[in-house]
């Protein structure tokens, strides 16, 4: 798929091949600052990685001898990534963790889910802001309904009509990282992404040679994974929990439970209920650790705990539960959140450790459960009108099952959430409940929140326990689940307004629009072209055809009342499809 940056001066490339990283200070000799991207080989994580350690420090020290001002992308595999990462914590400035599609690995067993993305790690030698070009990736168009992808609805005229800004989930082209040909859309990329001053080139580093980086046959500690599938059966009651999690988990028996799921407070300044979520990183990752090593603990043999978090805090669970557990497969999911920046954040890792070798997936032999399991295919709307079409004329659209999930979409309406600023899809418990469990089996969430993943639990036939500190959200989990006991969906369409948001902007109260909030943005826009430039509020008050007052009550800020004066506008039709519709109108004019 293409994608288009604004004004980019496409880099030179360079390609160098290491035999040994001492080589590399040799490419980067030049006092000019530079883009330059390491290709690392694949299974580095396969050995206990004392030399891999001593290789990692050397590689730091190479980064942190590249000019000032410098881009450093890696290229490697997501554990590859968790690994190396800390080392370069000091001399580089980490900006983003970027999941790229690949081709599916090959002789995967029934104990993991096929992994098809590879990770694009992007780090600078500077502090500050990552500098690149606004970079648009192109609409992808239903293959039943001809439509984009996703139903932009009545904010067609705010978008652009090339594409979306860019995310960090690049699955609009797909890489083989085991050849250099099966790189190129990566490198092409980011020539044009850094296409911009003071950078001319990209070097492009293989290091898939290099001596002290070459894989090393797999070798386990054992006695860090004793464990065999099947423990002594003890039996747990589904129950609720209003205590501090450390706390209740302590009364958990040890080898109790089938499925341990987490999805933590992430230290970003969330307005929890009962949670200082901007604790100092040190304090909050020993806390981590702390009811990671009881989940460890509470955890069956063979069975999985799943964790979900931001990957820049997934690397530190990862470098923790590495000593404990096993690890089992990294998910990317896609769910995009809000635009803080021009590569927009839709990147979050749920990363999977068995305690000792993982039993073969129970999702993978339940056949009642394979919808769970069954992903839209890419590239297939949600529209009502086409799902309907495409069931009608028995048009296959589900897609295979890996570990890169695009197709669970975040609560974005009101109408579907309660007050919790962060509420899980419940489609994406029902996942991870249906491929990592069986019926009857017992699952732990020690964050329970308002109750989304016992509440799936609870209606797949799953026992369930779940800790929640607020006595709030511990009281809404309650309510919740009996309306499951009395057959009433938790999850249906509410009429009440949640109090709590998960995002900074302000909620504008529910009113009738006198004029559409469309035709108040376009009319800005008509002002915009005959001024040449956005134009100020007193501009549009003296030229505008609609009173201010309109604006300010529609709108949240005048960024907002803006925003199609700084686009294009898109048409959901591809191009080829307007043109040629356009073509018909002017025919039909001339005859």
């Amino acid at each position: 798929m293409a994608h288009w940056s604004e004004n980019a001066q496409r880099l030179h490339l360079q390609e160098y091949r290491a035999a040994s990283l001492a080589d590399v200070m040799q490419f980067g000799a030049s006092p000019e600052p530079g883009v330059y991207l390491f290709w690392f080989p694949a299974g580095l994580t396969d050995e206990v990685a004392e030399q891999s350690a001593e290789a990692f420090v050397q590689f730091a020290d190479v980064c942190s001898r590249l000019p000032e001002e410098s881009v450093i992308a890696i290229l490697t595999t997501p554990p590859n990534a968790a690994r190396l990462l800390p080392f370069l914590e000091k001399p580089l400035q980490f900006q983003l963790w970027i999941a790229v599609k690949s081709v599916p690995n090959a002789g995967l067993s029934n104990t993991c889910i096929p992994n098809c993305h590879t990770a694009l790690l992007i780090l600078t030698r500077y502090r500050g802001s990552l500098k690149h070009t606004k970079t648009r990736i192109q609409y992808t168009y239903c293959p039943a309904c001809q439509r984009t992808t996703k139903d932009y609805g009545g904010k067609k005229h705010v978008y652009h009509k090339y594409g979306t800004l860019m995310s960090d989930v690049w699955r609009d082209i797909e890489i083989d990282p085991r050849t250099r040909e099966g790189i190129e859309p990566v490198v092409d990329r980011l020539r044009d992404l850094f296409g911009l001053p003071p950078y001319r080139t990209l070097h492009l580093v293989n290091l898939c040679e290099c001596v002290s980086l070459q894989p090393k046959p797999l070798m386990v500690h054992e006695s860090l994974f004793p464990f065999e599938w099947e423990a002594q059966p003890i039996s747990l009651e589904s129950r609720l929990i209003n205590d501090d999690c450390l706390q209740a988990m302590r009364e958990i028996p040890s080898d109790s439970i089938d499925f341990c799921f987490a999805d933590p407070p992430y230290n970003l300044r969330k307005k929890y209920d009962h949670w200082n979520d901007d604790v100092d990183s040190i304090a909050y990752f020993n806390w981590c650790d702390r009811w990671l090593d009881e989940l460890a603990r509470v955890l069956k043999p063979g069975r999985t705990l799943a964790v979900l978090n931001i990957p820049l805090w997934a690397v530190r669970h990862y470098q923790f539960l590495a000593q404990k557990l096993r690890f089992q497969c990294w998910i990317v999911w896609e769910a995009l959140s809000f635009p803080v920046r021009l590569i927009m954040p839709a990147h979050y890792t749920i990363l999977c450790f068995s305690k000792g070798a993982p039993r073969p997936l129970p999702g993978l032999t339940n056949p009642a459960e394979q919808g769970y399991l069954t992903p839209l295919a890419e590239n297939f709307c949600l529209r009502h009108s086409c799902i309907q079409q495409r069931r009608a004329r028995q048009l296959n659209d589900k897609g295979e099952l890996s570990d890169l999930w695009y197709d669970i979409h975040r609560l974005k309406h009101n109408s579907y959430r309660v007050d919790h600023p962060c509420q899980l899809p419940p489609m994406l418990m029902r996942r991870l409940i249906a491929l990592f469990t069986k019926p009857g089996e017992i699952v732990l969430d020690c964050f329970n929140g308002v109750g989304t993943t016992t509440l799936v639990a609870h209606q797949m036939g799953r026992r369930f326990i779940g800790i929640e500190l607020s006595q709030k959200y511990h009281e809404l989990a309650l309510q919740r689940h009996q309306q499951v006991a009395h057959g009433i969906d938790p999850f249906a369409k509410r009429k009440e307004v949640p109090n709590a948001k998960n995002s900074p902007v302000p909620r504008l109260p529910k009113q009738k629009y006198i004029v559409s909030k469309k035709t108040l943005q376009l009319e800005v826009k008509r002002i915009a072209q005959i001024l040449g430039r956005l134009p100020t509020r007193e501009e549009v008050q003296v030229m505008g055809r609609y009173p201010m007052e309109l604006y300010d009550r529609y709108f949240i800020s005048w960024g907002e009342a803006c925003a199609a004066a700084r686009t294009t506008g898109m048409s959901e039709r591809p191009p080829h499809l307007c043109q040629a519709k356009e073509e018909q109108l002017t025919l039909g004019m001339d005859e």
